[in-house]
């Protein structure tokens, strides 16, 4: 793992959440690499739970090699919205999600996964499980009008990597809650799970 690693580099910011005791999750592509198909990527998505109270700290805490609008950051937080960071090194574009902690972010949150990067260096991220993963790109791809191909490949991927360790019971529930269980029934059909 190199300096320009976006794992690493995700790392380092997700180290900066632990160190203030925000809760936060790596998702999106890098997190359905993760725990599916590997595909290239140009960006990292965050989710955390960031406060008015501690909008400030972590941005102070993360240091000279990140790029940030304070003022776009704090008014996102507030309206609990997303904004962006940009790692000056590497142009890394690093999008961070600040939605309300509760219902499936809540459910997400609580179903994460450590991803140990680096034993020796004690580089460490959590992850959102699979069942969340799949739920997430179900979601994008609805709401993209079901024509996003890496979506779709992304659940797939996912589906048929992680196959039985899946709790298919919960998928399906969540599913249903939010709007998608028809395309879990058709993305488990072609990924052969059911």
């Amino acid at each position: 793992m190199n300096d320009l690693d976006p794992l690493k580099i995700a790392a380092s910011i997700a180290a900066s959440f632990e160190r203030l005791g925000v809760r936060y999750l790596l998702g999106g592509s890098l997190a359905s690499t993760a725990m599916g198909e590997p595909r290239a990527t140009l960006d990292v998505d965050l989710v955390a739970d960031l406060q008015p109270e501690t909008i400030g700290p972590w941005l102070a805490a993360l240091g000279p090699d990140f790029s940030v609008d304070a003022a776009w950051a704090r008014d996102e937080v507030a309206r609990r919205g997303s904004f962006q960071l940009l790692h000056l090194p590497t142009l890394l574009r690093i999008d961070v999600f600040v939605p309300a902690w509760e219902g499936v972010h809540l459910w997400k949150w609580q179903r994460r996964r450590r991803l140990v990067l680096d034993p020796g260096k004690k580089m460490e991220i959590d992850v959102t499980a699979a069942e969340g993963i799949v739920i997430q790109k179900l979601s994008w791809f609805r709401s993209g009008g079901e024509v996003s191909d890496r979506q779709w490949r992304d659940v797939l991927g996912v589906l048929k990597a992680q196959g039985a360790s899946l709790d298919v019971a919960e998928l399906r529930e969540w599913a249903q809650r939010c709007g998608v269980g028809d395309l879990l029934e058709r993305a488990t059909r072609e990924a052969g799970l059911g």
